[in-house]
């Protein structure tokens, strides 16, 4: 989502040789909840006003609508000031609290690096910021949460990093750096160009196929949304037809690759041409459930105010965007 670059972001997932997992449902649906990667020009910030991580209370509210992963964003210079240097201790103990309010209410967390293949605006493999130094981050990650099933790695969010297979290289240090330090979650990539399905084939497909992973647990992370340029600027949508037909080439890939999906983030405003799109597009996942494991729709959280596609109820009422969602959830007030 192009115009909240200097938010939070946006993604979509994939799955690549799927297998069960205690705590990791194969049947994932769920929401963004940011907030704790807000602020990223005023690193560290202020914690309670600048970046919030969500609260119990959100958490509940979309558990006992049906859903079951959150994608959390956060700040790589938030978590390690210092590169190549130990995690904060503060920062750490806010996002394993939330990690275990999510899976006390019996869902899973996406980690969701949220710095577009930077270290301080640098990007990764350039000046200051070394390859090891995005991979010594996933190593310590994974050394804290790696015997924890309810949690996925999403390696990098948006990474603006021009050619895909340099940037397939880099994640598989991280890759490698994850499996040696003995984790078995599932570690979620992603593409460049803003990591849209409506292009990723043709532009992250055959560098990202040849990433390798010893435990075949890696997805592939993309993102969709439906105003005419993909940018998840406007309000206004084009036609479900159109909609859908922005995740048929990823579909089609996922089909070819023995590959699954999770639309990790698409959103839409209330409008009631919007809404539809909705409907449409959670209706075509659902009947390519083959390919696609699910979806996290973008966004909710406490910071949003009147953002166009915020899931936050309204005064205690569902938005139009939840009432399209609910009929596809698993919870007493789904239909």
């Amino acid at each position: 989502m192009r115009r909240l670059a200097t938010l939070v972001g946006s993604a979509v997932i994939v799955l690549c040789a799927l297998g069960p997992s205690r705590g990791q449902a194969q049947d994932l649906k769920g929401v963004n909840l940011a907030g704790a990667g807000f602020a990223s020009s005023k690193v560290p910030g202020i914690y309670g006003r600048d970046y919030l991580y969500p609260k119990t209370d959100e958490v509940a509210y979309f558990t006992q609508k049906g859903m079951n992963v959150f994608r959390i964003s956060v700040l790589w210079e938030r978590l390690q000031p210092k590169l190549l240097g130990p995690l904060d201790a503060k920062e750490l103990t806010r996002l394993a609290d939330l990690i275990q309010t999510v899976r006390q209410h019996g869902a899973s967390t996406i980690i969701d690096i949220h710095d577009y293949g930077r270290y301080r605006s640098i990007p990764i493999g350039t000046g200051n910021v070394p390859i090891e130094g995005f991979t010594n981050l996933w190593t310590r990650l994974a050394q804290r949460f790696g015997h924890d099933d309810s949690v996925l790695f999403g390696l990098m969010n948006e990474p603006q990093i021009p050619d895909p297979l340099r940037w397939k290289d880099i994640q598989q240090q991280a890759i490698d750096g994850i499996r040696h330090a003995g984790s078995n979650n599932r570690i979620l990539v992603s593409g460049v160009g803003w990591d849209g399905a409506h292009n990723f084939a043709s532009l992250n497909g055959d560098a990202l196929a040849g990433l390798k992973d010893p435990r075949h647990r890696i997805v592939f992370e993309v993102h969709q949304y439906f105003d005419h340029d993909s940018s998840g600027t406007k309000d206004v949508c084009v036609s479900p037809d159109e909609a859908v037909a922005r995740l048929t080439s990823m579909t089609e890939w996922l089909r070819t690759h023995h590959a699954k999906g999770l639309l990790g983030e698409f959103g839409v405003s209330r409008r009631p041409e919007c809404v539809a799109v909705l409907d449409h597009v959670v209706a075509y996942m659902k009947a390519n459930s083959s390919e696609w494991l699910g979806w996290t729709y973008w966004a909710a959280g406490p910071l949003w105010g009147n953002y166009m596609f915020t899931l936050e109820p309204d005064h205690g009422v569902d938005r139009p965007q939840m009432t399209a969602l609910l009929p596809y959830l698993h919870a007493p007030g789904a239909r």
